[in-house]
């Protein structure tokens, strides 16, 4: 890494003034650089490799004004700007070569300071887009974060619970603000709100903003940015403000502002405490807002706009009504990845219980060894992903032949490796002209792969495509799908018949699981239209350590991952 005389030598070659600076002992480096006639002062203080892009803080930015991208802070007894050129460890950087490093990174950072303070438009936008992180800047982080459930953001008076004494982790070490006109409400209180646990803390008010200005730029000017916003609301909403809940006392308040920014919307947090132990009402003046201490508090909103899409979930899925059947290592995972895609109204199918065999590959906890596996999953869903209305039952597949139960889902998902049982429900399909879409997911031992046909009965293949065999081109008894030759022993018996069980571990269940529910997803969607294979092929060491004889198709197999048409003409049933 250069030292500062040759970062020093070097800038001033390409036309910086710079000079070396002392901060209580720690050398740093000065850039001054004029912009619309004003003397800005930039500070480095160089490191002993360069891991990320280079940082050259703002010197004493309150004097420059309210500036987009630029946060204040206090360091060294002396106040900086940190300005936001971009997300610095993403950036990859030419460690080799410090000097254009620093040379490139100080150019971006006079770009972003040029660009807002020569033009308040684009300053004030990009404040407003920005919003949330200058707020935060604002935020006092000693008390617990508050976590508010609510939908529609329209006025509301929510009361606020304490933490649960003794939480410092999960949702009951929040505050919570739970919004009683939400779809959420029942689920929430069943798993976050006890009120044996937690006590009233105070009440809070839901305020949408018709207007809105830049978050403010430090904490001592909170309370005229508070009084300032009120005073830019229509009347009807103060006039509600104060009818409805400026009445009521409490020792303290909240109020949880939302409004629409260039970036969305945007929630936010202020909380009033009393000054004096007295109960006050909610303060909307000047000469009320006496009685409190006001600070911008952290919050954390919960609801499916802020954080499904946030989680990659999908809105449209919300209604979509799809059947699993089988809830073991793969099944599990499905649930949990369709759930997590924003589907809702999953129904779970297994007899089975979850026993303690079952934990190095499933996605259940210990906590639910004994339970049912289709309950316990579908209870672990629901508390997880709050909206979705996972439903379990002990029914197998071949209990699911009723024609009026069927048509009720969108899609049906088999995880059971029960290949029998599979073309019996499809036989049923069949004959009872039942067109509901399927999905057969199904792995083989040993690690050799997984598989995952989407049979859709309005198109050309199906789940019986994948029987054709191979030499006889008639429908036989094994899928030409599968790695391992049929008619071989691929059970390990560790004591007895009753401990025989298929060698695979939770790396095969996982990427099984998720080729067949990124099939099931992409459908859902309206991406795959057409009956479609997937598979995915792993190493043959453990099948050829066990004796496994392996098909043509594994060794001239080069498709992994993708998916392809399930269609084939030999197929009886779809020619």
């Amino acid at each position: 890494m250069a030292d500062n005389i040759e970062i020093i030598e070097y800038l001033k070659s390409k036309g910086f003034a710079c000079q070396e600076l002392d901060f209580k002992g720690i050398k740093a480096i000065s850039v001054d650089v004029e912009i619309a006639e004003k003397l800005i002062e930039l500070i480095h203080f160089p490191s002993s490799e360069i891991a990320g892009l280079p940082v050259f803080l703002l010197a004493k930015p309150s004097e420059i004004g309210h500036l987009a991208h630029v946060l204040n802070y206090q360091e060294y007894g002396h106040d900086f700007g940190s300005i936001c050129v971009n997300d610095r460890d993403s950036v990859s950087v030419n460690f080799n070569m410090p000097l254009l490093a620093i040379e490139e990174s100080l150019n971006r950072h006079i770009d972003i300071l040029e660009k807002a303070i020569t033009d308040p438009i684009w300053n004030r936008q990009e404040l407003l887009r920005e919003f949330k992180s200058c707020w935060l800047n604002v935020c006092d982080f000693d008390d617990r974060p508050v976590l508010l459930t609510n939908d529609n953001g329209a006025v509301e008076e929510i009361d606020v619970f304490r933490p649960v004494k003794g939480r410092k982790f999960g949702v009951r070490s929040y505050y919570l603000a739970q919004s009683k006109d939400t779809e959420l409400a029942a689920a929430a209180k069943i798993y976050w709100q006890d009120n044996s646990d937690r006590s009233l803390a105070g009440k809070a008010v839901v305020l949408p903003l018709t207007e809105i200005e830049p978050a403010p730029l430090n904490k001592g000017q909170l309370e005229n940015w508070y009084l300032d916003i009120l005073s830019k609301q229509k009347p009807d909403i103060l006039k509600k403000l104060n009818d409805n809940y400026g009445q009521w006392k409490t020792y303290k308040y909240w109020l949880f502002f939302n409004a629409q920014v260039p970036s969305g919307k945007v929630w936010f947090c202020l909380s009033f405490k009393s000054k004096k132990g007295k109960k006050h009402s909610l303060p909307l003046t000047e000469r009320q807002l006496e009685n409190w201490n006001v600070k911008a508090v952290p919050i954390r909103l919960f609801n499916k706009e802020a954080i499904l899409p946030r989680g990659g979930a999908n809105l449209d899925l919300a209604e979509t009504k799809v059947a699993l059947v089988g809830a073991g290592s793969v099944g599990s995972e499905i649930a949990h990845k369709l759930s997590a895609a924003g589907v809702q109204n999953l129904t779970i199918y297994d007899p089975d219980r979850y026993n303690i065999e079952n934990l190095y590959r499933h996605v259940l906890p210990e906590e639910f060894l004994n339970y049912g596996k289709s309950g316990g999953l579908s209870f672990s869903l629901k508390r997880q992903f709050l909206w979705s209305k996972a439903n379990s039952s002990l029914s197998k597949l071949l209990d699911l032949r009723n024609s009026k139960l069927l048509n009720t889902y969108d899609l049906i998902v088999i995880a059971i490796g029960s290949p029998t049982h599979e073309r019996l429900f499809k036989e049923y399909l069949l004959e009872k002209d039942i067109r509901v879409p399927v999905i057969n997911t199904w792995l083989e031992g040993f690690g050799v792969g997984g598989h995952a046909v989407l049979d859709i009965q309005e198109r050309r293949g199906c789940l019986l495509c994948a029987y054709v065999c191979p030499d006889t081109l008639a429908r036989g008894l094994g899928s030409n799908l599968n790695f391992i030759e049929p008619n071989q022993n691929v059970t390990i018996n560790m004591s007895g018949c009753g401990e025989q069980f298929i060698s695979y571990g939770a790396m095969c269940s996982a990427q099984t699981a998720l080729i067949a529910s990124d099939l099931a997803i992409k459908f859902l969607e309206g991406k795959i239209e057409t009956s479609s294979k997937v598979s995915w092929k792993g190493c043959e060491q453990d099948a050829q350590k066990h004796g496994i004889t392996l098909t043509n198709r594994y060794y001239q197999f080069t498709n992994s991952l993708k998916i392809q048409p399930l269609f084939h003409e030999d197929c009886d049933v779809c020619n």
